[in-house]
């Protein structure tokens, strides 16, 4: 169900009123390795940057009670680089390029899994 007219200036009143937005400018590149980290943590950049914040000042994130399921996961350095730089030949998003080398190696491997079995 859409949110009435009512409800949505109670959300804007709500924002406007108790809500502040934090920024930081970054190189385009920096950015990009940023979100895929943040990918490989499960969580959003808005999410891992609130969390770094409200740890800073000490205040626990009511979020962090009910974490998403599947864990994070961390790119080492090299490996980042490698996919940012495959990202960019391919001309798409760090993100969007590791979630396709992982669906198309899991392929892979199953294939060569398959082939390995002894035929009956």
């Amino acid at each position: 169900m859409a949110p009435t007219e009512a409800q949505k200036r109670a959300s804007a009143k709500y924002q406007r009123e108790n809500i502040a937005s934090l920024a930081c400018r970054v190189k385009k590149e920096q950015a990009e390795s940023f979100k895929a980290y943040c990918a490989g943590q499960g969580k959003t950049s808005n999410a891992v940057l609130r969390d770094y914040v409200l740890e800073c000042i000490g205040e626990p994130d009511s979020a962090q009670e009910h974490p998403r399921e599947g864990g994070g996961l961390q790119l080492s350095p090299d490996t980042l680089k490698a996919a940012q730089e495959a990202a960019q030949a391919a001309g798409e998003p760090v993100p969007q390029f590791i979630e396709r080398a992982v669906v198309t190696q899991a392929k892979r491997d199953k294939v060569t899994r398959s082939l390995d079995q002894p035929q009956k």
